[in-house]
């Protein structure tokens, strides 16, 4: 990760408004479509983002500054969300926190937009597979104007020790 100290560490809501921006701008970039910052947009997403188990999150935050660098929510077995602060991409953040997730289950499921190619060769160099393909419920993704932008990918790791 560069030259750069990191700490992993449990999600607090004192970073909500760091995390939920660093989610948004990211989510733009991933997705190619620009950031829609209407107040009731931003609002909703944070409404969103308060209803979810903080205890599903994990932050990388750099060691100095205490900035937020990336984050993991995962359930389970499923990575729900997996987003890198835009300019610290390609830096190790991603890779650290599949590795710690893949110690913790011998079975991962993610889902990807067709969109997002850096996430599609991120997962397949993590040896991840596509297990199927469909498309994501538009009512979860407003921010679509075609039904090719919700075209999903559902990838799915199995760890080779494990039976």
């Amino acid at each position: 990760m560069e030259n750069r100290r990191v700490t992993f560490a449990d999600y607090t809501t004192d970073l909500e408004l760091e995390l939920l921006g660093l989610w948004r701008s990211s989510f733009s970039h991933a997705v190619g479509i620009e950031e829609d910052v209407r107040a009731e947009v931003v609002q909703g997403h944070l409404e969103f983002l308060r209803t979810l188990n903080p205890e599903s999150i994990r932050v990388a935050l750099e060691e100095t500054t205490g900035q937020l660098l990336g984050f993991m929510r995962k359930e389970g077995t499923e990575i729900k969300d997996l987003f890198i602060r835009v300019e610290y991409l390609r830096s190790g953040l991603g890779s650290e926190f599949i590795r710690q997730a893949k110690e913790e289950t011998a079975f991962l499921s993610l889902n990807a937009f067709e969109l997002n190619k850096g996430a599609q060769r991120f997962y397949e160099f993590h040896d991840f597979v596509v297990a199927q393909r469909g498309f994501a419920s538009a009512d979860d993704n407003p921010w679509a104007t075609s039904k090719e932008q919700l075209a999903d990918i559902t990838y799915a790791w199995k760890g080779s020790d494990h039976g």
